[in-house]
């Protein structure tokens, strides 16, 4: 392509497109669902200096396409950046071969493949494509960019429900997650997956941020749908080593902190304490002689009573 500058020439398929109804219904549906309602999109426009991303993007009428492309090409940005905006754009334009228009202008700009892989990563994030989105965001090839969005939009969209994808992300591209609010959400996700694993992954975090985690952990096991989940997950819990400042927490919590109303709250201390005390020793030639019972707690009753939710809470 001789000059991507010109609008002419980037829509010469058609240079009097303009996007359909439904295409921009489907957009808008798509940012109202987006954090912050903003869309990857947006946040481009945005590092280009188009503060107006929600007005531009997506364009109602031929015009404003032109309108839309020419402020691009006016950005001071690096030309790869803009290209890749309107990689993002030409994405969007219905055609007998898959956004071949996309794919053909890619080429023609000599687009470099990290910028048009991870822009076919974001194209599939804002269009709720999850599972296809990490296909390009986990490319090794990738500079993490915009990696707590990422993060949150993988953990809290509405239309997000594998619970797998948080964690493939976080273990393949190592996000550096700053924001209280975006570790909150990654340590739920988490937490779901593996109590043991969040509880270490807690402490790595150190500071005040280890004993906000933690607690956030006893909570979110104790808090979670009754059943067999949650059962085995508070039988996991009390089992884990603490250290002797976590116990500390641990009582503190579930004794008279904002934790003490969870359900099973009073049961939980009963039972670590137990654990701790060591005064029940099962040893080979119990097993199969039924449940025990130890300090008046009897452990089968005790996973059992977590699983029907009828510990009554204090």
């Amino acid at each position: 392509m001789d000059d991507y500058e010109d609008f002419e020439e980037v829509f010469a398929f058609d240079p009097l497109f303009a996007y359909g109804e439904q295409t921009i219904n489907k957009i808008l549906k798509c940012r109202a669902c987006s954090m912050g309602n903003e869309l990857f999109m947006d946040r481009l426009l945005k590092t280009l200096g188009l503060d107006e991303a929600n007005d531009l993007y997506p364009p109602r009428s031929n015009q404003d396409l032109r309108d839309l492309h020419v402020q691009i090409i006016e950005s001071p940005s690096p030309d790869h950046h803009k290209q890749s905006v309107l990689y993002y754009i030409l994405k969007d334009i219905p055609h007998k071969d898959v956004h071949s228009s996309a794919s053909a202008f890619a080429k023609a700009v000599f687009l470099p493949e990290r910028y048009r892989i991870f822009m076919d990563g974001i194209y599939h994030l804002d269009r709720a494509q999850f599972a296809k989105a990490l296909d390009y965001l986990t490319e090794p090839v990738l500079i993490p960019t915009f990696p707590e969005e990422i993060m949150y939009t993988l953990c809290t969209h509405p239309e997000q429900r594998d619970e797998q994808l948080p964690l493939v992300y976080y273990y393949t591209v190592s996000p550096a997650i700053t924001s209280p609010k975006i570790v909150a959400a990654f340590f739920s996700v988490l937490a779901k997956a593996s109590v043991t694993e969040a509880f270490f992954w807690a402490r790595k975090q150190g500071g005040s941020s280890h004993r906000s985690l933690f607690e956030q952990l006893i909570n979110d096991v104790l808090d979670g749908p009754e059943g067999e989940g949650r059962a085995r997950k508070s039988v996991e819990l009390i089992h884990l080593p603490f250290s002797g400042e976590e116990e500390v927490w641990f009582d503190a919590y579930l004794g008279e902190g904002r934790g003490k109303d969870l359900h099973g709250a009073e049961d939980a201390l009963s039972a670590r304490r137990t654990v701790t005390s060591r005064s029940a020793v099962i040893t080979d030639s119990d097993k199969g002689l039924g449940p025990k019972s130890s300090d008046g707690m009897d452990w089968s009753s005790l996973g059992s009573s977590f699983e029907r939710g009828s510990i009554s809470a204090k």
